[in-house]
């Protein structure tokens, strides 16, 4: 069995794949080589946006860190006459857990080859998505099952509950914050597939 790779330890080997020096990175960023020397060593936690930054400099996305050997991602056997069935048990979850933040993100679907992804999130309270917004291609559609969301989109600012559920195109600057006192539990939709 594979050892499963931190977050820190996959950035690292990104950037080497690319010949890239942390200071080269670090700029590409706006964060400073001895901050990401940290994040790579696992010493310190980036936030999402930090995160999202890095991802981009590298030309990976955030989901691929989804693609983490782990030992509770056993595939389901797949149907013989229905080779496009996928079962994926709620204990088999590939999860990825942004460092420094605690939301936790555990994909619904079976992987990020589809047409669509779909994401079970948990935002614990006072958790917040980073100053920066999100933009990328695509749509988005979202339903809260527990909490209460503010989300952010283009110059609009919304309050979401239980139940309360959102579309928008993901062009549009994005970003949101769990203000309430419980987790924000939450189901998102995304076409095509970017965490």
């Amino acid at each position: 069995m594979a050892k499963v790779q931190s977050i820190g330890a996959q950035i690292r080997r990104h950037r080497k794949v690319q010949k890239l020096t942390l200071v080269e990175l670090a700029e590409s960023c706006n964060i400073s080589p001895s901050f990401l020397s940290q994040i790579e060593r696992d010493q310190a936690n980036p936030s999402v946006t930090t995160l999202y930054a890095i991802t981009e400099v590298l030309g990976v996305s955030m989901a691929s860190f989804f693609d983490v050997p782990d030992k509770r991602t056993k595939a389901e056997p797949q149907s013989d006459s229905q080779s496009t069935i996928r079962i994926v048990r709620s204990d088999r979850r590939k999860v990825l857990i942004y460092p420094g933040s605690g939301i936790r993100n555990e994909l619904l679907t079976p992987d990020l080859r589809r047409e669509i992804q779909m994401t079970w999130i948990v935002m614990p309270p006072g958790t917040d998505s980073g100053e920066t917004p999100f933009v990328h291609e695509g749509e988005e559609c979202g339903v809260i099952l527990q909490g209460q969301l503010k989300t952010w989109i283009g110059d609009e600012s919304f309050i979401l509950g239980p139940g309360d559920a959102i579309y928008h195109d993901s062009t549009l600057p994005h970003r949101s914050a769990n203000i309430g006192e419980e987790d924000v539990i939450m189901v998102v939709a995304k076409t095509p597939p970017s965490i």
